[in-house]
């Protein structure tokens, strides 16, 4: 549950209580519970889609060319600005 201690659970409970009541408290925190599950599952499908895109070998090969044409523009920019002075 990340940085939240047992004392924190408790009072969150225990206010959960006195705002819903002990009719709605339940329902409410199956929602709350259903909600954090697809959200877990939104970050994790996320995750895996980004870290596909990352591994992807064309995707890695187009980058690097991209990178080495700048690089060799900038060092020819640089050249004519060394000639010129």
């Amino acid at each position: 549950m990340g940085n939240i201690g047992s004392g924190e659970v408790l009072v969150i409970l225990v206010l959960g209580l006195l705002v819903l009541g002990p009719e709605r408290l339940p329902e409410f925190a199956r929602k709350i519970g259903s909600f954090l599950k697809e959200a877990k599952r939104m970050s994790r499908s996320f995750q895996e889609e980004l870290r596909s895109a990352v591994e992807d070998p064309d995707i890695e090969n187009k980058a690097r060319a991209q990178g080495a044409l700048l690089s060799q523009e900038t060092q020819k920019n640089s050249d004519s600005e060394n000639q010129s002075t």
